[in-house]
C-alpha cells in the first residue's frame, strides 16, 4: 500500500540521532529507560508522518523499522517495542478501515491509545514482577543472583519486606556489575555477599534458588544474558537448583538464536586482559552469553509466569503471527 510521504522528518531525525547515540554511549542504563526512549522515538515518527487511513500507517512504521534495525540489529528490545506497537494498530483498526467516517477518529486518538498502553506496561513492568517476589523466595533462603538488573533488585527488596534471606552477589566481570545492586541491597538492609564469578560453583551447593534478569528472551524460551550466565546455569544444573529469570513482557523477540543478526559482538580485549599481556594473544570479549532454554525453570513476567516452553505462544500472541507471509517477516 503507498502512503504519502512525510513533509518533513527534521524532528525525528534529531530524536533518532539522539536515541542511537544514547545506545552507542550506553547513556540508557536499564531496559526501562530504553524502552520508554523507544516509544518516544515511534510517537515523533507517527506525530510527524502524513497518513489518512491506519494501513498507511503501518506501511510508515514498518518501513522505518526496517531502515532503523539495519543500523542497530543486534538491539533485539528496541525491535520488539516497534513490532508491539505494529500490532496494536494493526488490532485496534481493523475494523475502522472499513467506514471511512470514523478515520478522523482513527487519527486522532489511535496512535495515542496505543501509545499510551505501551507505556504504561513498560513504567508498571518493573513493580508487578517484584510483587510477585513472595511466592517465590522464603524465610532464611539464599538466593543467588549475577550482575545488575533493575528487575531483580526491586524483585529482592520487594521480598525482604516480609522475608529475612541472604542474597549472594556475583560481581559479574569484567565491567562488574554486581558490585552496584549488591551496594544498593546491603543499603535497603538486606544481608548481601558479594562474590567473585570465579567462586560460583563453590559456593552454589549453599543455594536454594538462583534468580536473575535477562537482556532478551529469543522465540525458544533461550537467553540473551549477561556474560557468565551460561555458566551460572550449568552449575545450578548440575545442584538441582532452580534457575527463575524475571523480565518484561516487551523483551520476548520473535527471532531465534542463532542468526546472522543476534550473534554477539565482540568487545574491547582490554577489558579483560590489561596490555601487559603477550602482544599476540587474542582475546574474545563477547557482549553476551546465550543461556538455551533446559536450563531455566521458569519465567517470571510482569503479568504471568511461564516454562520457557510456553514462551514461543506468547510470542505469536504479541506479535500476531497469523499467515506464512507474516512469519516470514518476523523470523
Amino acid at each position: 500500500m503507498h502512503h504519502q510521504t512525510r513533509s518533513t522528518k527534521s524532528d525525528y531525525e534529531i530524536e533518532l540521532k539522539k536515541f542511537l547515540n544514547e545506545l552507542k554511549n550506553r547513556e540508557l542504563n536499564s531496559s526501562t529507560q530504553i524502552a520508554l526512549a523507544s516509544i518516544r522515538l515511534i510517537k515523533k515518527l507517527i506525530g510527524e508522518s502524513k497518513w489518512k487511513t491506519a494501513g498507511d500507517l503501518l506501511d510508515i512504521l514498518k518501513s522505518e523499522e526496517r531502515s532503523l534495525f539495519e543500523r542497530i540489529p543486534d538491539e533485539l528490545n528496541v525491535r520488539n517495542i516497534w513490532r508491539r506497537v505494529i500490532k496494536i494498530i494493526k488490532d485496534e483498526s481493523f475494523n475502522i478501515e472499513k467506514n471511512q467516517a470514523q478515520i478522523d477518529t482513527l487519527q486522532g486518538n489511535l496512535f495515542a491509545s496505543t501509545i499510551s498502553e505501551i507505556i504504561i506496561e513498560i513504567e508498571s513492568s518493573v513493580s508487578n514482577t517484584a510483587s510477585q517476589s513472595l511466592e517465590h523466595i522464603h524465610e532464611n533462603e539464599v538466593i543467588l543472583t549475577m550482575g545488575k538488573s533493575q528487575t531483580v533488585e526491586a524483585f529482592l527488596k520487594y521480598a525482604a519486606r516480609k522475608r529475612k534471606f541472604h542474597v549472594i552477589v556475583a560481581e559479574n566481570a569484567p565491567y562488574l556489575d554486581g558490585h552496584e545492586i549488591a551496594s544498593n541491597l546491603q543499603k535497603a538492609g538486606l544481608d548481601v555477599t558479594l562474590i567473585s564469578d570465579s567462586a560460583i560453583f563453590t559456593i552454589i551447593s549453599r543455594v536454594n534458588t538462583i534468580i536473575i534478569g535477562t537482556k532478551s528472551i529469543f522465540a525458544n524460551g533461550g537467553l540473551k544474558a549477561h556474560v557468565g550466565t551460561h555458566s551460572l546455569a550449568l552449575a545450578a544444573k548440575h545442584h538441582n537448583i532452580p534457575l527463575i529469570v524475571c523480565s518484561s513482557l516487551l523483551k520476548l523477540s520473535p527471532e531465534y538464536f542463532p542468526n546472522s543478526n543476534n550473534l554477539p559482538h565482540l568487545l574491547p580485549s582490554d577489558d579483560v586482559l590489561s596490555s601487559n599481556f603477550h602482544p599476540n594473544l587474542t582475546v574474545l570479549n563477547p557482549s553476551f552469553d546465550y543461556v538455551p532454554p533446559e536450563l531455566v525453570t521458569l519465567f517470571i513476567f510482569n503479568s504471568t509466569k511461564n516454562a520457557p516452553s510456553y514462551v514461543y505462544r506468547l510470542i505469536r500472541e504479541m506479535y500476531s503471527i497469523e499467515g506464512e507471509e507474516e512469519e516470514d517477516e518476523l523470523f
